[in-house]
């Protein structure tokens, strides 16, 4: 075997260095456009959750029987939604507002009552109204919709499409845009009435390039070559001085076996880690007892989307149909029976017990389930926050009363304080840290549409008692 010369090692050394590179820039390449997809789409996803916030807020507000004044409701916003600048209420060719009438006002208004689709309205530096049909509009500031430290770390330059124009959310390099290789994302949020469209782009530099992993693969392949060289050299010498040519032939077969056992160990590991991980797989597929609460988590998980998505379609046809919900007669059993089934696992966790007590078995009720179901799920889960981590009871419990069924949801916590309880059915009042104070004031709402009463008390015991009073179907009076 003739021994390459010292030029050619070097030409193999470089040449395999450059092929190593290739590799290993192109899988570096691979992760940094993974995380790059996958920060940019985090992004996405936050600010397309604050621009449905604006229409969810919106579309509460005009389930209100009566608009509050605007600047309480500003104030009881703000902590949540921070880039909420101004509140109004356009009513009879008036402006109600915590602002000035805004230019346009009128003119979005009638459109978005026209089109059943709030309507942007520019107002400069980086703001915009969005007004909605049912007369309520909220300035939004876009610069404020995520805070600095809530943009994940692989980004470099967002921006958004707003009507006034491109709006610069996110600065990290400086524009125009560095030497390097381009990442670029560009999607619209999804929201009815703010589809703008979402840019995201960064370019890797020549400083974000694995130069220490080519450096090292470098060196790495110069003692390899080095030592195949060496070995070549000695073999080869061996082979001049023709002294024990079968035990040099048994040797080129060991150098061999050493490569192989080389290769073999670094394929090992990955290897090993694969099988680990199917393996792992098998095992959860096989398990029966696993099998079943993979099961069950799922089933609920159904149960709770299929409750969602009537929940919105519910609160979409109170805006755009008032009155369309379907009251009927209902049997409250298999209803609550059902709302014990999905919340079991997670009170049970959290040391809290949740009983129905059904003394009128007999009685049907004159309510829309999706309806009464948001109803007892918000006080339920008000129990649950009441009760916090020292765990307790909740205790529902129905009666027919003369020509009403009577709900109750009591736990066995804290109470409310006196001086709430007047508070409670406002609009965005809320004693809970990062809550809208929403829950209890649709819920009223919900209890008013079905011609019902939904009030609050504290037991003489201790712990809280809401009451939920609705008229009893006529098969039943």
């Amino acid at each position: 075997m003739n021994i390459p010369t010292l030029r050619q090692s070097i030409s193999y050394w470089l040449l395999a260095s450059l092929l190593g590179a290739l590799l290993s820039g192109w899988f570096a390449l691979r992760e940094q456009q993974q995380r790059f997809s996958q920060d940019s789409s985090i992004a996405h996803r936050l600010l397309s959750q604050k621009t449905v916030q604006h229409e969810a807020v919106l579309a509460t507000l005009a389930q209100l029987e009566t608009p509050p004044p605007a600047q309480p409701l500003l104030a009881g916003l703000q902590p949540a939604m921070p880039q909420l600048l101004a509140i109004g209420y356009w009513q009879h060719d008036s402006w109600h507002g915590s602002s000035a009438a805004p230019a346009g006002i009128a003119a979005a208004y009638r459109q978005a009552a026209s089109q059943h689709l709030a309507q942007t309205l520019p107002a400069g530096n980086g703001r915009y109204w969005l007004v909605d049909g049912s007369g309520w509009s909220l300035l939004i500031d876009a610069r404020l919709l995520l805070a600095g430290s809530d943009w994940p770390p692989a980004l470099a330059r967002i921006s958004l499409e707003l009507p006034s124009g491109e709006l610069a959310l996110l600065a990290r390099q400086p524009q125009p845009l560095p030497w390097g290789w381009p990442l670029a994302l560009d999607k619209r949020l999804p929201a009815a009435s703010q589809p703008f469209a979402f840019h995201s782009r960064r370019v890797l530099t020549p400083a974000e390039w694995p130069w220490t992993q080519w450096l090292a693969l470098s060196l790495l392949l110069a003692l390899l070559l080095g030592s195949i060289r060496s070995r070549l050299q000695v073999r080869a010498q061996r082979h001049l001085a023709q002294q024990q040519l079968r035990l040099a032939n048994l040797n080129r077969l060991g150098t061999l076996g050493e490569m192989a056992a080389g290769i073999a160990h670094e394929l090992n590991q990955p290897l090993t880690a694969i099988l680990a991980n199917v393996r792992a797989a098998e095992r959860l597929l096989d398990d029966d007892d696993e099998r079943d609460s993979v099961r069950q988590a799922l089933q609920t998980s159904a149960a709770q989307a299929r409750r969602a998505a009537d929940i919105v379609g519910r609160l979409r046809a109170m805006v755009t149909q008032p009155g369309s919900g379907g009251s009927r007669a209902l049997d409250p059993q298999p209803l609550l029976e059902s709302l014990l089934v999905l919340r079991h696992d997670e009170l049970a966790a959290r040391r809290i017990a949740l009983s129905w007590d059904n003394a009128s078995p007999e009685a049907r009720l004159q309510a829309e389930p999706v309806a009464l179901e948001q109803i007892l799920h918000n006080l339920v889960q008000n129990a649950v926050e009441a009760l916090g981590s020292r765990g307790g009871h909740i205790r529902l419990r129905g009666e027919a009363l003369g020509s009403r069924y009577w709900l109750t949801v009591s736990d066995d916590g804290p109470g409310i304080p006196p001086e709430q309880l007047p508070q409670l059915f406002q609009p965005f009042f809320t004693t809970r840290e990062g809550g809208m104070g929403l829950g209890l004031s649709l819920s009223e709402t919900l209890a008013h549409g079905m011609h019902g009463q939904l009030t609050a008390a504290n037991l003489p015991a201790g712990g809280a008692c809401f009451t939920l009073s609705l008229p009893l179907a006529e098969e039943s009076r």
